[in-house]
This record gives structure tokens, C-alpha cells and sequence, in this order.
């Protein structure tokens, strides 16, 4: 008992040092019904978790005002921007506030919370391009800073923030709020582009979480006494106001990142703002957990008459590693779809890829075809090099074992059969025969001499101009050809080009149409599996996939385009998100900085047919192809 009492007393030594250090007002704390609502738990625990909040608040503003500094130094408003941010997250947090009233110190602590309220009405008056709008804002503006500096930097003067009264204060900062809202919203409506517009409401999402926060923490506070008491509800409000802060403050640089990242204002690496959310998101829920553990370990005490913090936070570790994985890909989806409007769920491996088993194929006879032989696997099917019944070669594609149990599958491999079979082009393969044997779903095509696409790209590595609009014309031709017929192919890439070496020049030859889309058909079978390979794929594809029509084929054209020009990709990301958000938002790069000799107009027509928005694009394959020739 003597050795518990001692710890007892250093725990508090330790909490009243640290608390003297980082706050005057730390004695209050340890009074406060804050404490006393965690029945029980050391003081230190509960200061870590207080000041925990305003350390994340601090985090999540400063990182991401950091990497908008690093960025684009050269910027003046994003220099702006990123000290509107560190400052706004220093303003927001109860140690600012705790200082700027804090005797000797509230000139310094008024200081942040005058530059706070200060730079988030200047950036709602200024964005998205710097300029006040209307014009006559500019006039405005000092009276915003005379205003801000006024009321919190001069602690004896009779208009003082904290001694003018709760109403006047509210009154004064609120009208500031709303001005510099009608001046976004008049910009809105009146003067902003299309582009500003997209970028405008996201910004707007993300200053209502302050501004509704103020609302309901604070003018709430202020209209009702019994929330500002010492009664337990005030005590619960506090609480529930300190980890709302959280979510609804952290939404103004989230929102604002993704205003960014959507329409590429300050070119932030978009990796970087996916970290960025998914890190001040899981660092929220940590920091929740943390607080729930805390209330039910002093619950756990006054039910049992004892400690139980050791068992409460072994279960309660348990549950939260069993937990958070699970959690985080569920936050994760939801940023995904909510945010970037991403549609494919690539956290999951489809089951074309899962598929590793062998075919059923264990012979050297299927139907009347003979002499099989494994020539290709993909992740759908293998394909056997065999001769028909007159002794020609010819190439038979067979539906993996795995996927064949599954009816989608089936009907997808069927289907993909019949679409082709009635194709008849030149630089579409030619398919002859199709149908199962004993459970063994097959498609008999021509036997193509040559290889595909990808093995020629990365023998050659860069492909000349001439050489590239050669070997790209037949692939267009057939795509237009597909088009007319209502099909949209949607995963067009180097791989499914193969190159017929029969012919002089070799004939380029489309395959694949697994995945194809027959235009205005009402099915769920082109919604399993892999909607096209990412690192082509198309953004309406992305978002919203049963949605896309021939443009899609074009803009994954112009990025093979570029990988056959250049040697590259021009989306080459990291992992699987951040690429999807390059094809969202990213701009198509210029193919001249990394082949100096291409010419401007190619340049060109491979951004227009990596054009975000479909109508920007070429409307046929063809058209591409011939810009890309042509000057």
C-alpha cells in the first residue's frame, strides 16, 4: 500500500511538472469535471489525452501547409495557403486558447488567434486564383486585420475578446465569417470557370466543418447556459465538442487537398494527399480508441471495486488489432467512392488473378483438334497452339479450371466467343469454332506468327514516330470497326496487339474482347472482375464503368501511344490508388519532355486523347491516328 501511494504521488509530480510547462492552466484541469468524468484514471492520462487532441489537430494542418510550402514555393497564395493552414491549426487548439488568456501571455496567444480568424476569411475571399472578387474586397480586407488584431492582441482595451462579452464576440466574428462566405458564393455564381467552380465547392466543404463546429460548440455554448455549467450534460458536451473538433476542424485541410488534388491548383503529388487523409483519418480513430479504453477502464472500477486496466486494455488491444485492418479498408473505400467518385473496389484481387490452377486440359486432344500444345497464360485462360481437323494451325483458348466452376465466368468466356465470332476485319483475330468439352470451355482462333505489342516495346523501348503510326493504324481501324458495331473493347493495351509476322509490313491484330461492352446491353456480367487494366484504363471507367463508350478505347490508345514513343507510362505510380487518381486528376503529360524530338503536334493529340473528359477526346480512333501523323 506504501508503494502504491508513493507512485501515486510521483504520478502526480510528473503531471503537475509536465502541465506547468506546457500550460498555466493545468491546475484547473485536474479540477475540472473533465477529470472527474474519467472516474479515477491518472491525471497524466487524462492530460495526454486533452492535449492529444490538439497535437493531431497541429499534425494534420502542418503536414499538409508543409507539403504545399515544399511544392510550390514559387507560389505566393500557396505560401499563403500553407501558413492560413499551420496558423488556423495552432488557432483551433484549447493550448492557444488557454494562452491568449493566460496573464503576461495574452498578447502572444491573441496574436495566432487573431492570424487564424484573419487567414480563413482572406482565404475564402482569395480563392481559388488569388484575386479578390469582387474587386472592391480589396478594400475590405485591412479592416479585417485592424478588426482581428483589435479585439484579440490588447488585453486592458474595453473591446478585448474576452472581456467584451460572449454575445459581442460571436457577433464580430461571425460577421467576418459570412463576408468572407458571400464573397466566395458571389464568385461562384458570377465569376468563376468551370474549373474554379469544381474547385470552390470543394473548399466550401471543408470550411463548414469550422463553421459548423463554431455553430454548434460555441453560439450553442452561448444560447444555452446549462451547457457552459459544471453539471454532468456540460461535462459530456465538452467532451463530445473536443473529439467533434477532431473530424470537423480536420475537414477544411482534407477538403481543401482534395480541391488540390482534383484540379491539380499547386500539382501536389498525389500520393502524398492520399497518405495525408488515410493518416490524420486513422490517427482520428486512434486517438478515439484511446478515449474509449480510458472510459472503460474507470467504468470497469467502480463496477468491480478494483483495477482492471490491464484486463479492459489486453481485450480492448485485441479487439482493436482484430478490428483495425478491416476498419481502415472500410474508411479507405469510403474516401474512395465519397471523395474521387473511384468506382473499382482494386483492394480486392479479382478472381481472374486469384486463378492459378490449371486447366482441365490434360491431353492432346480436344474436340476434333489435335497436337495441343501450352503456348500462353493469361488470367482468364491459357492458350494451346493445335491443328484442326484439315491440318492447319490453329490457337485454342481455354478457360482455367478455377473459373470454369463459376457461371459469370462461363458466360463472360461464351460470350466473349460470340461477340468475336461475328467480327469480320482484317485486324480483329479471327475466331472459327467455340463451345465446351467435358467441362472444358474453349475458343478456337487464328494462329498468329508474330508477337504482341509489349515484348516488341520493351525490345525496342522507344518506338520511332513513323514506325508507331504504322503499326497503330490497323488497331484503330479495327476499333472504329468495333465502335460501328456497338462494342467498346475497354481493355486495349500492348499486350492484346499481337503482331502477325505472316505479312510485310506485319499485320497488327486486336485480341481479347473479354471484358468488351455491347452498347446499350443490360447486363451485370461486365460488372465482375477487372474492368480494364489500370495502367490504361480510362477515367470513366473508373468512376462510373457501366457508363463508357468508344473514347474510352481512344484514351487508352493515347496511352499506349505515349508508352510506345517514350519507353514510359505516363501514369507510373506506386501502388494501385494513387495510379487510378493520376488517370482522375493527374494532367496527360507532355510526351516532348522525355523524347525531345517528337513534334509538337503529335505531343498534342496524345494529351487530347488522354483528355479527362471523353467529349474533349477524339471522337474515333482514326482521327487520333491521323492527328498524331499529320501536322
Amino acid at each position: 500500500m506504501v508503494i502504491r501511494q508513493v507512485y501515486l504521488v510521483q504520478d502526480n509530480q510528473v503531471s503537475r511538472t509536465l502541465g506547468t510547462v506546457l500550460s498555466p492552466q493545468f491546475t484547473n484541469i485536474q479540477n475540472s469535471n473533465f477529470a472527474r468524468v474519467l472516474l479515477g484514471l491518472p491525471v497524466l492520462f487524462q492530460f495526454v489525452v486533452d492535449y492529444g487532441v490538439d497535437f493531431l489537430l497541429i499534425f494534420g494542418f502542418s503536414v499538409i501547409g508543409g507539403v504545399l510550402i515544399v511544392n510550390r514555393s514559387d507560389d505566393w497564395f500557396a505560401i499563403f495557403t500553407s501558413l492560413f493552414l499551420i496558423t488556423f491549426g495552432v488557432r483551433v487548439t484549447n493550448l492557444a486558447n488557454m494562452i491568449a488568456i493566460t496573464p503576461g501571455y495574452e498578447t502572444s496567444g491573441g496574436l495566432i488567434l487573431a492570424m487564424g480568424d484573419i487567414g480563413i476569411v482572406l482565404f475564402s475571399m482569395l480563392f481559388p486564383d488569388g484575386k479578390f472578387v469582387p474587386r472592391w474586397m480589396k478594400f475590405i480586407a485591412p479592416l479585417l486585420i485592424v478588426t482581428m488584431l483589435g479585439i484579440y492582441i490588447y488585453p486592458h482595451a474595453p473591446f478585448f475578446w474576452n472581456t467584451m462579452g460572449r454575445s459581442t464576440y460571436l457577433w464580430v466574428t461571425t460577421t467576418w465569417y459570412i463576408i468572407g462566405l458571400l464573397s466566395s458564393i458571389y464568385r461562384y455564381f458570377r465569376r468563376a470557370t468551370l474549373a474554379q467552380k469544381q474547385q470552390i465547392r470543394w473548399a466550401f466543404i471543408g470550411t463548414m466543418g469550422p463553421f459548423l463546429w463554431f455553430l454548434i460548440f460555441q453560439v450553442l455554448v452561448g444560447l444555452t447556459p446549462a451547457f457552459s455549467g459544471t453539471t454532468i450534460w456540460a461535462t459530456s458536451f465538452q467532451i463530445v465538442s473536443r473529439l467533434a473538433g477532431i473530424f470537423l476542424f480536420l475537414m477544411l485541410p482534407l477538403f481543401i487537398t482534395i480541391s488540390i488534388a482534383r484540379t491539380k491548383l499547386f500539382d501536389i503529388d498525389l500520393i502524398i494527399n492520399r497518405s495525408l487523409v488515410y493518416g490524420i483519418l486513422t490517427l482520428g480513430l486512434g486517438l478515439t480508441f484511446a478515449l474509449v479504453l480510458g472510459l472503460i477502464s474507470s467504468i470497469s472500477k467502480n463496477i468491480h471495486q478494483g483495477d482492471q486496466s490491464l484486463l479492459v486494455a489486453t481485450a480492448f488491444s485485441v479487439s482493436a488489432g482484430a478490428l483495425f485492418q478491416p476498419a481502415r479498408k472500410k474508411l479507405q473505400r469510403f474516401v474512395d467512392r465519397f471523395f474521387y467518385h473511384i468506382q473499382i473496389d482494386y483492394q480486392k484481387t479479382p478472381a481472374e488473378i486469384r486463378a492459378e490452377s490449371e486447366t482441365i486440359i490434360t491431353s492432346t486432344t480436344l474436340s476434333s483438334y489435335h497436337d495441343l500444345r501450352l503456348i500462353g497464360r493469361g488470367g482468364m485462360a491459357e492458350v494451346y497452339s493445335a491443328t484442326n481437323p484439315k491440318s492447319k494451325p490453329v490457337a485454342i483458348k481455354v478457360l482455367r479450371a478455377t473459373l470454369a466452376s463459376d457461371e459469370q465466368f462461363r458466360i463472360r468466356f461464351m460470350r466473349e466467343a460470340q461477340i468475336v465470332s461475328g467480327l469480320e476485319h482484317p485486324n480483329i483475330v479471327r475466331v472459327t469454332d467455340f463451345g465446351d468439352e467435358n467441362g472444358a470451355y474453349y475458343i478456337v482462333m487464328e494462329l498468329l506468327s508474330g508477337p504482341d505489342l509489349s515484348h516488341l516495346i520493351n525490345r525496342e523501348k522507344q518506338i520511332t514516330l513513323p514506325k508507331t503510326v504504322s503499326l497503330l493504324r490497323g488497331v484503330a481501324d479495327a476499333l472504329d470497326y468495333a465502335h460501328r458495331q456497338g462494342l467498346v473493347h475497354r481493355d486495349i493495351k500492348p499486350s492484346n496487339v499481337m503482331l502477325d509476322s505472316s505479312t510485310t509490313p506485319s499485320r497488327s491484330v486486336l485480341t481479347d474482347f473479354g471484358i468488351a461492352k455491347i452498347s446499350d446491353a443490360h447486363t451485370k456480367i461486365t460488372n465482375t472482375g477487372m474492368l480494364g487494366t489500370f495502367d490504361y484504363i480510362a477515367p470513366e471507367q473508373i468512376q462510373a464503368s457501366a457508363d463508357v463508350d468508344g473514347r474510352a478505347d481512344v484514351y487508352a490508345l493515347g496511352v499506349m501511344t505515349y508508352q510506345m514513343l517514350t519507353g514510359f507510362l505516363p501514369f507510373d505510380r506506386p501502388n494501385t490508388g494513387a495510379l487510378l487518381l493520376a488517370h482522375l486528376n493527374a494532367p496527360a503529360p507532355d510526351a516532348r519532355e522525355m523524347l525531345h524530338s517528337l513534334p509538337r503536334h503529335a505531343a498534342h493529340a496524345i494529351q487530347q486523347a488522354m483528355a479527362k473528359e471523353p467529349k474533349v477526346r477524339f471522337a474515333t480512333a482514326g482521327e487520333f491516328i491521323t492527328a498524331l501523323e499529320n501536322a
